[in-house]
């Protein structure tokens, strides 16, 4: 037995031998390439072009939860107030963290200072008067940005070029602070 049958590809409809007829997916022209489109695709809850994917929230709404605030500058952190006294906590972080350049009294001299002489800046010597008249909330933001003469440019959305690491994109919010605490202990000052 044989049958002919006619297949419209841009409508969909398709005859066989004159007795049936049904619809196929329609495969409109698009260029070189065909593309199936499905009658039902108007119905979807997808976004046309620039339009934004949610409503923003209402102005002078308060988040309780989400990311922590960015600030343009280091002087933003001025008055910021530690939330963190685990000085225990801070300790180990320091350890594990800022020793290695810092070194166990703070003073700049880890094992990675000795190759920094040559090849970079040095560590900061966290004992100085410059580190002791600090506020706890610069401290935080020069920990969070990765040093003091780079944190601007972070800030703005430029690239650090200092060795130390933002800590703000390896240690939480709290973490930081708990090292903020060990150095104020420390060393003293504000």
């Amino acid at each position: 037995m044989f049958a002919l049958g006619c297949y419209d590809s841009n409508t969909g409809d398709a005859n066989i031998g004159g007795a049936i007829n049904f619809k196929l997916p329609a495969f409109p022209e698009t260029g070189s390439n065909r593309v199936q489109v499905f009658t039902e695709m108007h119905y979807q809850p997808s976004y046309r072009t620039q339009e934004s994917p949610r409503l923003l929230p209402p102005d002078g709404s308060v988040p309780i939860t989400g990311a922590e605030v960015v600030y343009a500058s280091i002087d933003e952190y001025k008055n910021l107030v530690r939330t963190s006294s685990d000085v225990v906590s801070g300790q180990k972080l320091f350890t594990v963290n800022c020793q290695v350049c810092h070194g166990q009294n703070l003073d700049g001299t880890g094992p990675a200072a000795a190759y920094m002489v040559t090849n970079g800046p040095v560590p900061a010597n966290l004992r100085l008067d410059l580190t002791k008249n600090s506020t706890d909330g610069e401290l935080f933001g020069l920990i969070s940005c990765g040093g003091r003469y780079f944190c601007n440019s972070v800030l703005q959305g430029g690239e650090s070029q200092s060795p130390m690491p933002e800590f703000r994109r390896l240690l939480s919010e709290e973490e930081r602070w708990a090292i903020v605490a060990y150095i104020r202990g420390a060393i003293g000052g504000q």
